[in-house]
């Protein structure tokens, strides 16, 4: 026989195993939505902090506006000088990474990107139409939709491919591809896009007087093909401030929570619900029927419902033949099920005579709503 001694030791220890797996397992479940911080160009994890030490991460991470959403902070490579990858490698660069942070298993990823940050995560998004439908919007601080007085005199002495994709011209072709292929792909032009500019100058290195003072991204590149219906967000900052609240109730900040609230997290609920055609009659030696009855059902538009199946029954017969059931032929989009039935009176009866039938018919909506979840 085991000793008694061992027996216990090794269940204690097959306990604190389970213990461990069930806190570890706990530690990595992932909550409805993560919120993504892009940076832009020569940026690092650093771009989101205040001269103040508040971080724009953290300050959302312990908001209780925000509970639940992750946060993760995304980094890329982008080297002060001479960088080499492009805007397109670079979107690759940044999706791998995000695919290691675990970002694309949630069911909503929502993304807050300064300057190049933004362009990436567009050409990122394009690139992955399937990930992309996780997505219902994104914040861009500073963003140079159409280019950057800044980035087109910085490629005079940096042959880096990222100046040339934000340089600030009519002809260029990388951001005008961008941003058609964006408007012509359904999977991606649903986002939302929100839009924030800088209204102030941002210095050169140098000292004194020497410092030259350049807007970095105009208000028009900041702003276009951002959503029409949604004022762009003024930040009294820079262009290196713009994406650095120094606190919860700056502008920058408070955008960011008006765009959430905007578009809340949604929890999936599918319930059934009936519809009936009541009143349906007929004579004792004839029969009915009917190859499209129109069966509709109210959806609320607020909660994005739509019908995702639907089942039809007889109910309420009276003095018919056995009917088949009523089968529904075709659901409409807006709700509503094409049902196709016959029914057939009882016939005479010896004491009845010739009795009319009745029935109803009872509709199963099986319908899917998208429900805000609490925060």
């Amino acid at each position: 026989m085991p000793n008694i001694h061992q027996s216990i030791t090794v269940r204690i220890a097959a306990f604190f195993c389970a213990l461990i797996l069930a806190l570890s397992a706990q530690a990595q479940t992932l909550k409805p939505r993560v919120i993504v911080f892009v940076h832009g160009i020569h940026g690092d994890r650093n771009t989101w902090r205040a001269a103040n030490g508040a971080y724009f991460p953290q300050l959302i991470q312990t908001d209780p506006r925000f509970q639940q959403s992750d946060v993760v902070v995304a980094e890329y490579p982008t080297p002060s000088m001479r960088g080499k990858l492009s805007s397109v490698q670079l979107a690759q660069v940044l999706y791998q990474n995000l695919q290691s942070q675990r970002v694309w298993q949630h069911r909503e990823v929502v993304f807050i990107a300064h300057s190049l940050g933004g362009i990436l995560t567009e050409e990122m998004l394009l690139s992955h139409p399937d990930d992309a439908a996780r997505v219902p919007f994104v914040v861009a601080y500073g963003t140079p939709h159409q280019g950057s007085i800044v980035a087109t005199l910085a490629k005079i002495y940096d042959s880096d491919p990222l100046l040339t994709d934000l340089r600030a011209s009519n002809d260029n072709s990388f951001l005008m591809d961008l941003e058609l292929r964006w408007r012509g792909t359904p999977a991606v032009s649903r986002i939302h896009r929100y839009c924030a500019y800088e209204t102030r100058d941002t210095a050169s290195p140098g000292f004194g007087p020497l410092r030259a003072h350049t807007r970095v991204v105009s208000y028009y590149s900041a702003t276009y093909g951002c959503d029409s219906d949604t004022a762009p967000q003024k930040v009294d900052a820079d262009h290196t401030e713009i994406a650095r609240p120094s606190s919860r109730t700056a502008d920058a900040y408070t955008f960011f929570a008006r765009m959430y609230r905007s578009n809340p997290v949604l929890n999936t609920v599918d319930a059934v619900r009936d519809s009936r055609i009541s009143g349906l009659t007929v004579e004792c030696n004839r029969s009915i029927s009917a190859e499209d009855l129109q069966v509709p059902i109210a959806l609320d538009p607020a909660l994005h419902e739509r019908v995702l199946s639907a089942t039809a029954e007889f109910v309420d017969t009276e003095k018919l033949r056995d009917p088949a059931p009523p089968t529904v032929t075709r659901i409409d989009p807006i709700g509503i099920a094409h049902i196709a039935y016959k029914l057939e009176g009882k016939g005479r009866g010896l004491l009845l005579g010739c009795p009319t039938g009745h029935a109803s018919i009872l509709v199963h909506f099986t319908i899917r709503s998208l429900v805000p979840v609490p925060e």
